[in-house]
């Protein structure tokens, strides 16, 4: 995967997030843009995460969700949930790692979770294999879900395509 996709894509994504500054509904103060500290939370999490998968993808075919953070002191944290089931469906997995992000939210300010799906291309009409990433900060009012379409070869060469995102409501950041 060509991560220099990834950044243009990260850069596009954030200047659609905070353009100039909004107000702050509790104290109505001016709050400063946050556009570049976000672009650089996702570029971290993108950037630590995304290598293993991919090796996971060349070795397996396939990976279970996981998820990330950005620690409110800068670190990257790993999030894991076990419940005893060494096969987990990945809704349920999902499900359980957005509890568990949930549960220390004032411990983050940014949050990840990639999960392996299969998903119709917008731009092809084609169902294809795809990394999810569902992506939530802590000072934004939106979330998205990146979605990195890719074939593995007989090779086990990985293939990317055109990326796209989709924007939702955030989850973990809710009061």
């Amino acid at each position: 995967m060509t991560y220099m996709k990834i950044f243009i894509l990260i850069i596009w994504i954030s200047s659609l997030l905070s353009c100039g500054q909004s107000r702050d509904s509790k104290t109505k103060t001016e709050v400063k843009p946050t556009s570049m500290n976000t672009m650089n939370d996702i570029e971290k999490l993108l950037d630590s995460t995304m290598p293993f998968l991919e090796g996971l993808i060349k070795k397996h075919g396939e990976f279970f969700p996981l998820a990330s953070a950005i620690k409110t002191n800068d670190s990257i944290a790993q999030v894991g949930t076990y419940d005893g089931d060494d096969r987990p469906l990945s809704d349920k997995l999902i499900a359980d790692l957005k509890n568990a992000l949930r549960a220390k939210r004032n411990n983050y300010r940014t949050i990840a979770i990639f999960y392996d799906v299969k998903v119709v291309d917008p731009s092809t009409k084609v169902k294809t294999d795809a990394i999810a990433v569902f992506v939530e900060t802590k000072n934004d009012d939106s979330a998205f879900t990146f979605y990195y379409p890719y074939t593995l070869t007989k090779d086990k060469e990985l293939i990317f395509s055109n990326p796209w995102k989709n924007k939702m409501g955030i989850e973990i950041f809710n009061d």
